[in-house]
């Protein structure tokens, strides 16, 4: 038997905006045959978060506070299209258990014109610290890192050690 079941995937921009992506997943016998990710969508307005789930509404509250949203703009790297730049910049995306992965943009510009672009990425799992990440990383690792997900995370790995094949 075929069904259709619709996952959110949440994220943040490099401009510190919440994503929301959609994933379409087509399921028989409970496994998942496809998957197919939509397009990302941005609430107009975070004061109205009405039609977001739970956790859309999480990761508003942590990256729109006053703290974090001057924080956010003091760690803002500016071109200034003059000689060789080096500009960083942060995008993540939250897991289902809790995991925060942060992807670091790192691009280089001569005189204003790009020449290059690498990226790196690094988790922030739950019961981890988050110190000497981004702000808006530290702002999530925080607000989602409950004691629950946190126990809940701990007991996933336990869980799973004994699965992991030896290398």
């Amino acid at each position: 038997m075929l069904e259709k079941q619709i996952k959110l995937k949440h994220g943040v921009s490099e401009l510190g905006n919440l994503q929301v992506y959609p994933i379409t997943e087509v399921l028989e016998d409970g496994k998942v045959i496809s998957s197919t990710r939509g397009n990302p969508y941005t609430p107009k307005d975070v004061n109205n978060m009405e039609s977001f789930d739970q956790k859309s509404k999480d990761i508003v509250s942590a990256i729109t506070t006053k703290e974090v949203k001057d924080a956010f703009k003091l760690e803002e790297q500016k071109l200034t299209k003059k000689g060789i730049e080096k500009i960083i910049t942060y995008d993540r995306t939250v897991g289902d258990s809790g995991a925060i992965s942060v992807r670091r943009v790192t691009r280089l510009f001569d005189n204003g014109k790009e020449i290059s672009k690498t990226y790196h990425r690094s988790w922030i799992n739950p019961a981890d610290n988050p110190e000497g990440n981004d702000v808006i990383s530290k702002a999530l690792a925080k607000e989602l890192h409950t004691p629950e997900v946190i126990t809940a995370y701990k007991q996933k790995q336990k869980d799973n050690k004994g699965l992991q094949p030896n290398l």
